[in-house]
């Protein structure tokens, strides 16, 4: 896995750890307060695809899977709509999800032209570099870094979260939960 201790190796030498290692992140859960709102945004202003929805009246929730690719394959985002919930408060801990793009600049005019999400950072170089960023907010509030980057096989690339111990969060993630070690080492409760 791509770790702070690879921040001196190669792109390709990095991009290597998939083929040894057969760990992914499958998906994310969040809560919507207007499923069908939030799946149109998703799929006309990001460019992702509906994977599934289902209805559990029984337990009075609905939920949908986006993506860009298949979920055996791609990772993915699943909304879950509470019934007779409209709204949630995000929290401080989550960032933001961030979608690869080869054109930012476009991309940032199709979701102006929408009206579902909006654009909270203008389009143009990150601070101190050259990589080509903007910010966009879905309706739920929940943000989305736009990243400039060639074309890749999993657009929807990153998810920020804020962390009080950075040492331990990465031996967690590095770990993980399903490695015996990460719990005699204090990381099962990151």
């Amino acid at each position: 896995m791509a770790t702070g201790s690879d921040a001196g190796k190669s792109a390709e030498a990095v991009l290597e750890w998939p083929k040894q290692d057969k760990k992914r992140m499958l998906h994310a859960v969040y809560r919507v307060g207007d499923l069908d709102r939030t799946i149109k945004c998703y799929t006309e202003c990001f460019g992702m695809k509906l994977l599934r929805k289902r209805d559990v009246p029984e337990e009075k929730y609905t939920n949908a899977f986006l993506g860009y690719g298949p979920e055996d394959t791609n990772f993915a985002l699943e909304l879950t709509y509470n019934y007779g919930v409209d709204k949630y408060d995000i929290g401080a801990g989550f960032g933001h999800f961030a979608i690869a793009n080869e054109d930012v600049y476009k991309l940032s005019e199709t979701i102006k032209s929408s009206d579902c999400c909006k654009i909270t950072r203008e389009p143009g170089p990150v601070k101190g570099g050259s990589t080509v960023i903007a910010f966009a907010q879905d309706p739920d509030g929940y943000m989305f870094e736009l990243i400039q980057r060639g074309p890749t096989p999993e657009p929807l690339c990153q998810v920020m979260l804020r962390v009080g111990d950075l040492d331990r969060a990465i031996m967690f993630y590095e770990k993980g939960p399903w490695d015996e070690a990460s719990e005699e080492e204090g990381c099962a409760s990151v």
